[in-house]
């Protein structure tokens, strides 16, 4: 009878341990498939917002050239400087954004698709100022028949 009950213990100690592996594989598994979906989604984040950094700086220099000159040349052009205010008030407007954009980005712990989509929807606010700014500075490029 010893012998049976042993074996009985034995038999449920083994297929109790076999199935707290199995439950704890799976757990890990979903983990690391979890660990590894995040890192693809902080690593493709990361790589469109740096691309988004550079052009973003790249467009506020351009049109701070841009104002700079235009600054210097606008007399003699006969044009009033309401283009060049409004072209600056979308300059700045466009670097507060840009700024916002980037302090979120460096307070931000992990990425993922809430981030995202939360960074998604202030590069469309960028992109639409950055449209308001080019078009002021379009003005900037009228040519006058003499």
């Amino acid at each position: 009878m010893k012998t049976k009950l042993s074996i009985m213990g034995m038999i449920a100690a083994l297929i109790y341990s076999c199935q707290d592996k199995t439950g704890v594989n799976s757990n890990e598994d979903e983990i690391n498939q979890d660990l590894v979906q995040a890192a693809d989604i902080e690593r493709q984040t990361l790589r469109e917002w740096f691309s988004f950094n550079r052009e973003a700086d790249s467009v506020i220099a351009s049109a701070n050239s841009i104002i700079k000159r235009e600054i210097e040349n606008h007399d003699r052009r006969g044009r009033t400087k309401n283009n060049i205010v409004i072209t600056q008030y979308h300059l700045e407007r466009l670097k507060k954004k840009v700024k916002y954009i980037k302090d979120y980005e460096v307070s931000t712990e992990h990425f993922d698709e809430n981030v995202s989509y939360t960074l998604d929807s202030l590069k469309v606010d960028y992109l639409q100022e950055k449209l308001k700014l080019e078009a002021a500075l379009c003005e900037f490029n009228v040519y006058e028949l003499p």
